[in-house]
C-alpha cells in the first residue's frame, strides 16, 4: 500500500517538469510557428471567401488532354493574358454566370477571345476581366475527391490547425532530455 501511495506523488513531480512553453525559447518556438502558418493561410484563402486562390473542379471534355473530367483546377486571381487557362463566368445568354475553363486565343480586357483545347471554333463569348475569375495555375488529376474541404471556411481552418498542431506537438527526444535535467 505504501508503494501505491508514491506514485502519483512521483507522476505530479514529474509533470511539472515536462511542462511546455517554461522557457523563452518555447515561447519563440511557438510565435516562429504562428507567423510561418500565417503566409500559408493567406496564400491558400478561398476566393470565394475574399482570397485570391479558388478550386474548380472540371467538368467537361472541352480542354482535353489539358484538363480531364475530374481534375481540380487551382486559379489565382491575376490580369489575364492571351494564351492564359482562364476561369470564367459566361456574360451573357441562357447560361450567364456559369462557369467555364477555357483558353484565352485573343481579345483584350474589354473583350477575351476563348476557346476550349478541344474545340475546333472558338467561343460565342466575349468575357470581359470583370468576368474572369482566375487563371488555372496547375490542376490535380482526379484531386475531386481530396480538395473540397479547402474551399470551406471549416476546411481552411481544420488544415490550418492541424499543421499548427502538429508543428507544435512534443517531441518525445526533447521531452526525455528535460527529464533528465
Amino acid at each position: 500500500m505504501t508503494a501505491m501511495a508514491q506514485v502519483p506523488r512521483v507522476m505530479s513531480e514529474s509533470r511539472g517538469r515536462h511542462r511546455r512553453g517554461n522557457s523563452a525559447g518555447d515561447t519563440l518556438r511557438s510565435a516562429l510557428g504562428i507567423l510561418a502558418v500565417l503566409p500559408v493561410l493567406w496564400l491558400a484563402w478561398p476566393a470565394s471567401l475574399g482570397g485570391r486562390m479558388g478550386l474548380v473542379l472540371v467538368a467537361g471534355h472541352s480542354m482535353e488532354p489539358t484538363h480531364q473530367i475530374g481534375d481540380v483546377a487551382v486559379t489565382w486571381r491575376a490580369a489575364p493574358a492571351v494564351g492564359d487557362v482562364v476561369l470564367f463566368s459566361i456574360p451573357e445568354g441562357p447560361a450567364r454566370g456559369e462557369p467555364v475553363i477555357h483558353r484565352i486565343v485573343g481579345g483584350d480586357p474589354s473583350g477575351w477571345v476563348t476557346q476550349g483545347d478541344n474545340n475546333a471554333h472558338p467561343d460565342e463569348w466575349k468575357p470581359t476581366n470583370a468576368d474572369v475569375l482566375g487563371e488555372v495555375v496547375f490542376s490535380i488529376p482526379m484531386g475531386r475527391s481530396s480538395l473540397w474541404l479547402l474551399d470551406s471556411k471549416f476546411g481552411v481552418a481544420a488544415v490550418a490547425g492541424m499543421s499548427v498542431a502538429m508543428w507544435m506537438w512534443p517531441d518525445r527526444e526533447r521531452s526525455r532530455g528535460r527529464h533528465l535535467e
